[in-house]
């Protein structure tokens, strides 16, 4: 999602000094700056740098400590990977100390917008939310942050007027949307923080959220009063190998962050009654963790899958 925090021109990640003469600096330095960081970052760059890493260990041994040093410092945005791990647990254990880890705190639930551009990945879910909404009257939005999905696909969608989409997430982030929804128009919507019987959706959305949770998307289904009719499942980094977690730099904070193996993931949910009716790559996304180049997802996934046959 597009960012609205004010950067520097010599660093991106910290916001721009007022009245120092210390932070001017020549024209353009800021954008050579990003240019390097973008180039640094490609898939090709990373290819070529393990590549002389494998030859180099000493220049592995710096680019280690450098990433390390980088992925611990908390900062306004970022979108980075560290390690594998096997559980939930151990990948907390590994977060860097003092940096806060989860969603659940003030820096982690507002540094996002409320909405943003289309991305190609979304173009699927809207084709199959227009339908789905169509007959579904109660609509679960399993981790919607502060209401991006809602706040985004109502510039392309009529909700129904009876339409009830519900956001769950951690307490941190339903408290801020809660206060985003009371400053404008946002009818229908609200949040809990827990999945209980007492909700019987008729629609599952859960797009970007589900690498977040340490529960089977499964268990999240059975905990509802009914098994929803409709699950549209987004922006998912999925793998044909064994699944596994890392850790996600969100720049204020760092996350548990699961890899689905692919098969595993759908028959859990075929388990339950489902039929997958449609898949599609999620092209603008991906994975890739420094030092593991075996585990890079190139592309994550999206899923709509009905009750029923």
């Amino acid at each position: 999602m597009a960012q609205s925090k004010s950067r520097s021109l010599t660093n991106p990640d910290i916001p721009a000094a007022a009245g120092s003469a210390k932070a001017t600096v020549r024209p353009g330095a800021g954008a050579f700056r990003r240019i390097g960081k973008a180039l640094l970052a490609s898939p090709s760059t990373q290819s070529a740098l393990e590549w002389t890493e494998g030859w180099l260990p000493p220049l592995r041994y710096l680019h280690k400590r450098i990433y390390e040093r980088e992925f611990a410092r908390i900062v306004p945005w970022a979108r980075r990977f560290r390690g594998v791990y096997s559980t939930f647990e151990e990948a907390v254990r590994a977060a860097p100390p003092g940096k806060p880890v989860g969603y659940d705190n003030p820096g982690a639930a507002t540094f996002m917008d409320t909405s943003g551009p289309l991305l190609p990945s979304d173009y699927p879910v809207l084709f199959w939310l227009e339908k789905v909404l169509a007959d579904s009257r109660v609509l679960l939005d399993i981790g919607g942050y502060v209401g991006i999905s809602y706040y985004t696909y109502r510039k392309y969608l009529q909700y129904p007027e009876n339409l009830q989409w519900i956001i769950q997430d951690v307490p941190a982030v339903t408290a801020a949307g809660t206060e985003i929804a009371r400053n404008q128009d946002s009818r229908g919507l609200s949040f809990t923080t827990d999945i209980t019987p007492a909700l019987r959706p008729q629609a599952v959305l859960a797009a970007g959220s589900l690498q977040f949770i340490e529960h089977d998307f499964a268990d999240l289904l059975r905990r509802m009063g009914a098994l929803p009719a409709h699950l549209i499942v987004n922006k998912t980094p999925v793998t044909d190998l064994p699944g596994f977690v890392t850790l996600q730099d969100l720049g204020p904070a760092v996350c548990a962050y699961r890899i689905f193996n692919r098969a595993k993931l759908v028959q859990s949910v075929e388990a339950l009654g489902y039929r997958l009716v449609d898949s599609w790559p999620n092209l603008d996304f991906s994975c890739r963790i420094p030092f593991h180049p075996d585990q890079t997802i190139p592309s994550y996934s999206g899923m709509y899958f009905k009750l029923g046959a």
